[in-house]
């Protein structure tokens, strides 16, 4: 009996790796489809370099399986138009939640990444780590309340330090206790489903990949800036994580502080460099906030109608949008500090473009316009390209969208 059972040792392990490379090459072929809906099998079997028959018979098995469905391109002039491939929406859900010290989004989208369901959630600033992950929990029960089909993953957009192998939550100082919390396993064994943690302004970036403005880019870096400020850079469409997985992590950057000097010869303004602050303390919201709420006590016969009392973002964007000359001219000192930063990042990484995402995108043209012109002064001045700015289309859920994403993308059909 032991000599039997060793020597199917071999066999089982044997299988188990067919399996898995099988498991990976559909993941891979789902990927590809997901990128481009105008593939044949024919175009399938020449990227992945496999015989037509052999990519036909994977094909046949996602399709049988609801994961893949066919559809015909009727714009043809000649000949019988190509079977092409897309995603079934039916295929299964995915859920996506991004968070950070003040909000959790969370989103439901379908196996064609199209979202179905999305929830808001608000954290309280005495919140403990355990109601903050019960909100979280309770966010994703919700999502999957009432779904005919089955969750399949569930991707989270977690901010700070992460270790995405041991699904860890590293560090986050914006909410206090947050250190250490296996959140991957945690959620994993309560809806039994895989579970992909990422950073969130990496979710973010990934979400411009698929979605958004970084649509068929190669190379971007997407800025986010909420509570806090991180960079999700992307190089050849993959995310970079670095050696610690700290890649992007730039909220402690020492940066020049707002409003540049007059040169009293008459010639140009000077950067002022005589005081360096983190960049989390100059152009977070909450930095934002305070400076705003600073100025306007300073300055009642400018402020906001009468009102009295701490301003909160939405009623400082509005502002923004009303022109408000006291929110303008906060809002144009963090955005020279801002083109400061993306002529930074532009020396480093070169990218085609640097998208804005996050809080900040709700500011407008009020933000972009005096950042644009920052970033073309600078270069001029670093004699450097001029970097592509925008801001992210995608609004307050993109890192949720990214997460969810993320779960599809890493997700394979069980072999």
């Amino acid at each position: 009996m032991r000599t039997v059972n060793q020597s199917m040792r071999p066999k089982a392990r044997r299988l188990k790796i067919k399996q898995k490379a099988v498991a990976n090459l559909e993941a891979e072929l789902l990927r590809r489809v997901r990128a481009d809906d105008r593939l044949s099998r024919v175009d399938l079997a020449r990227e992945l370099h496999l015989a037509p028959s052999t990519v036909g018979a994977y094909v046949d098995r996602l399709i049988a399986e609801g994961f893949l469905c066919e559809w015909q391109k009727v714009e043809r002039d000649f000949g019988r138009p190509p079977t092409l491939l897309a995603l079934n929406p039916k295929g299964g859900r995915f859920i996506g939640v991004d968070f950070e010290a003040h909000n959790i989004m969370a989103t439901l989208v379908d196996f064609s990444q199209q979202a179905l369901r999305q929830i808001h959630r608000t954290i309280r600033p005495l919140d403990s780590v355990e109601q903050i992950i019960g909100k979280i929990e309770d966010s994703i029960e919700q999502l999957m309340r009432g779904q005919s089909r089955d969750v399949l993953g569930i991707g989270i957009g977690v901010p700070g330090a992460i270790d995405p192998k041991n699904q860890i939550a590293l560090a986050y100082g914006h909410i206090k206790g947050w250190k250490n919390i296996p959140l991957g396993e945690r959620l994993a064994r309560k809806f039994k489903v895989e579970v992909f943690l990422e950073n969130n302004i990496r979710s973010m970036a990934l979400a411009e990949i698929w979605f958004g403005q970084a649509r068929g880019l190669e190379n971007f870096v997407c800025l986010g800036i909420r509570t806090g400020i991180g960079a999700g850079v992307v190089v050849r469409r993959r995310v970079l994580h670095g050696k610690n997985n700290l890649a992007g992590e730039i909220g402690d950057w020492l940066c020049p502080v707002a409003p540049v000097e007059r040169d009293m010869s008459g010639g140009p303004n000077t950067w002022c460099c005589s005081k360096l602050r983190p960049l989390e303390e100059i152009a977070s919201v909450p930095a934002i906030l305070k400076a705003i709420n600073e100025a306007s006590q300073k300055n009642s016969d400018r402020g906001f109608g009468g009102k009295k009392g701490v301003l909160s973002f939405d009623e400082v964007a509005r502002a923004a949008m009303d022109g408000n000359k006291l929110v303008c001219e906060v809002v144009e000192n963090v955005a020279q500090t801002l083109g400061w930063v993306v002529c930074q990042i532009d020396a480093v990484f070169n990218p085609q473009k640097v998208i804005l995402a996050g809080s900040l995108v709700a500011l407008g043209d009020t933000l972009l316009k005096p950042l644009r012109k920052a970033v073309e002064r600078f270069s001029s001045e670093l004699k450097q390209e001029l970097p592509v700015v925008v801001n992210s289309e995608l609004g307050e859920f993109n890192g949720a969208l990214g997460a969810a994403a993320l779960a599809l993308h890493e997700w394979k059909p069980k072999r």
